[in-house]
């Protein structure tokens, strides 16, 4: 095998480069080196190679940390707070629980945000995927837990709990969800 150490940080900077700057690329994808450019850290190799492409107008550029943090992304999109994320059981997707009553399904390579479940009536408190992870648990402060196609992002059931359900997790086949109150609630699933 060959051992090409350069390429690899290239590339790994290349993507990091790419996911951070993703949002910027997306609105103005001509405007690339006046706004995704600049605010790339200073030691980023993509930015030291195309330094001299960034626009002369622009005189006073923002002071930055040297390297990449180890923050990937910032995920936007959310009205208050996130009390819970999951991925699903491949890393393709990402969902989070919010304090804004909403569960949002994300992209869990690029980011990008996929659907906003709706439906609860209190703040969303624990989200977990199935193991096949084609559906998705919800449980909320409004003592319900629903139960979504995670593809669709179609309701497929909604139970009513007699305590407020903090944490819940699929069992190993799929069949049921556990809580942190013991409780264990079965689904028809599909």
């Amino acid at each position: 095998t060959y051992n090409y150490p350069h390429l690899y940080a290239l590339i790994h900077d290349i993507r990091r480069f790419a996911v951070y700057s993703l949002p910027a690329i997306e609105k103005a994808p001509l405007q690339v080196y006046s706004s995704a450019l600049i605010f790339a850290p200073a030691k980023s190799i993509v930015r030291e190679q195309f330094t001299g492409s960034i626009p002369g107008w622009i005189k006073n550029l923002p002071r930055l940390s040297e390297e990449w943090n180890a923050a990937l992304a910032t995920l936007e999109g959310h009205s208050d707070s996130v009390g819970a994320v999951a991925f699903s059981p491949d890393g393709k997707q990402l969902a989070s629980a919010s304090h804004d009553r909403a569960v949002r399904l994300w992209d869990g390579q690029s980011g990008k945000a996929l659907k906003t479940l709706e439906g609860h009536s209190d703040w969303v408190r624990a989200v977990a995927f199935s193991p096949d992870g084609k559906q998705l648990a919800s449980a909320s402060r409004d003592r319900t837990v629903r139960l979504w196609d995670s593809d669709s992002g179609a309701r497929r059931e909604v139970v009513e709990a007699e305590l407020f359900i903090d944490e819940l997790l699929f069992s190993a086949d799929g069949s049921h969800l556990i809580t942190n109150r013991g409780t264990i609630l079965y689904f028809c699933l599909w």
